[in-house]
């Protein structure tokens, strides 16, 4: 009778390791934004806007799957970048003397000023109805040629969360942003970067490092 029910257990746990196989590093969830109006050059004082919704059907890019997250915790983030200045020691950090940001209060995104990556926005999704929502607007106050970022921090931060059908052999979860359906979002202007780190970006690491992270790249004038 034991051996029988070790066989069982053998098989129940057999099974679920070869039906939930995640490929590479674990899940990669899309999370679909779009920013407008979308332009490659802005004037200061124009208001740029992003917004982000999407059902809790979910799709994994690296099993091809559909999967429910209810109540997930997608820890999104955005942060800047001044690519018209050179060096470490002399980079000009994004504060908010380059931007004032729009955000309304019904939105959990809070505004963070940081000694070594300037201002960034932290919070949560608003869920509701079974659906994703984040708004935020920014206005551009100072010239120059800028990088913004959108996307989430789940694998730092709730990667163990739960969700019908995740496999037991990996707690790695992470995210893709499709920002504007996968348009260019005007990355070419990383080739204008005063620092050559971004030009190496643009010729070997443009998907990971750019577009898969919800970069967008725009000249303030």
């Amino acid at each position: 009778m034991k051996n029988i029910f070790y066989l069982f257990i053998l098989f129940i746990f057999g099974s679920c390791a070869i039906n939930c196989d995640v490929p590479g590093s674990g899940y990669m969830f899309e999370i679909p934004a779009t920013l407008s109006p979308k332009q490659r050059v802005y004037s200061v004082g124009d208001t740029i806007s992003l917004r982000s919704v999407f059902s809790d059907n979910v799709y994994d890019r690296a099993t091809e799957q559909d999967y429910l997250l209810e109540n997930f915790l997608f820890y999104p983030g955005v942060n800047f970048e001044r690519l018209d200045t050179l060096g470490i020691d002399t980079i000009e950090l994004v504060t908010e003397a380059h931007f004032d940001f729009l955000i309304e209060k019904r939105f959990d995104l809070n505004i963070f000023n940081s000694t070594f990556d300037g201002v960034v926005l932290l919070g949560q999704y608003n869920y509701a109805n079974n659906e994703y929502i984040l708004e935020y607007g920014f206005v551009p106050k100072k010239p120059g040629i800028y990088l913004m970022y959108f996307n989430s921090f789940i694998g730092q931060n709730g990667e163990d969360q739960d969700f019908p059908g995740k496999c037991r052999l990996t707690d790695i979860s992470n995210t893709r942003t499709v920002l504007n359906d996968g348009a260019d979002n005007n990355a070419d202007l990383l080739l204008e970067a005063v620092e050559p780190g971004w030009h190496l970006l643009y010729n070997n690491k443009l998907d990971r490092n750019f577009h898969d992270l919800g970069g967008y790249c725009f000249k303030v004038e």
